[in-house]
């Protein structure tokens, strides 16, 4: 009888902001895009950038450098779209500093949310962290990365 504990992998995807490597879900992720014309909206908070239409769809935008208070920083030819599909069936663009690599990891090898990270960041869009390579990797919730509210006033974009 095989006494090892039964672990479970998941997979994430890794990218830059400000030189800290964050990850999110694969699970969640529906597209990776180069840096697209962006149609800004009224009145939307500063880290809502605007909506793009592709292929059809529109899809709001969030400039997690922004929304993550990390400053901003001009698109350049590194500059990634992460498209992530929300449980409520929205799809919102993650604008990142670049696009890194698909990893695997142990779930035993998730740890909790460290009381200390990136400066000012708000910890309730950490889900965890985990080690890659001596390289501390910041696991978010791509979830919580907007409120219950602003997922249900983005929602009335899809109408557009």
């Amino acid at each position: 009888m095989d006494t090892k504990k039964t672990t479970k992998m998941h997979q994430f995807v890794s990218f830059l902001l400000k030189k800290e490597i964050f990850a999110v879900d694969v699970m969640k992720i529906r597209g990776v895009e180069r840096m697209l014309s962006i149609t800004s909206i009224p009145t939307m908070p500063d880290f809502l950038e605007g909506v793009i239409n592709l292929r059809g769809t529109i899809i709001p935008i969030v400039d997690l450098r922004k929304r993550f208070k990390l400053g901003s920083k001009e698109p350049d030819k590194e500059t990634r779209i992460i498209l992530t599909e929300l449980e409520t069936g929205l799809v919102v663009g993650m604008i990142v500093d670049a696009v890194k690599e698909v990893f695997q990891v142990d779930s035993a090898e998730i740890g909790d949310v460290p009381k200390i990270g990136a400066p000012n960041m708000d910890q309730r869009f950490i889900k965890g962290v985990t080690n890659k390579k001596g390289t501390l990797v910041i696991l978010l919730d791509a979830e919580r990365i907007l409120t219950e509210s602003e997922t249900e006033g983005l929602k009335s974009l899809e109408q557009l």
